[in-house]
């Protein structure tokens, strides 16, 4: 990733640029985790509202019914949400394939003279 987006930076400023790459991937790990995070419980509580309380309860009193609507609610969050990240997964490949258009940088060697 560095390799992508810091070819064209003076070695006097990479450090700050590197600094920079690095907060922008933290703030959007946290961004996404917490969106997707929101879509799941939502999909969820539409489903079957408190369904981890319902789900705990159904295995204390083994019933079958009860913890399989539960476990099918969840399932249906985890899902949702999983399936929301693959899409945005494709689409930022997508752009990034068309967007970053950084070749082989030709490297320049000079010989040593005597």
């Amino acid at each position: 990733m560095k390799a992508i987006s810091l070819p064209g930076i003076p070695a006097q400023e990479s450090g700050i640029a590197s600094a920079q790459l690095n907060s922008a991937q933290q703030i959007g790990v946290a961004l996404g985790v917490a969106v997707l995070t929101t879509i799941s419980v939502s999909i969820t509580e539409y489903r079957l509202p408190d369904a981890l309380t319902a789900l705990y309860t159904s295995r204390a009193s083994r019933d079958a019914a009860a913890n399989a609507t539960a476990s099918a609610a969840l399932t249906s969050g985890y899902t949702t949400a999983l399936f929301i990240a693959a899409i945005l997964l494709a689409a930022s490949a997508l752009i990034t394939a068309l967007i970053i258009n950084a070749g082989r940088q030709k490297e320049t060697t000079q010989a040593a003279t005597p």
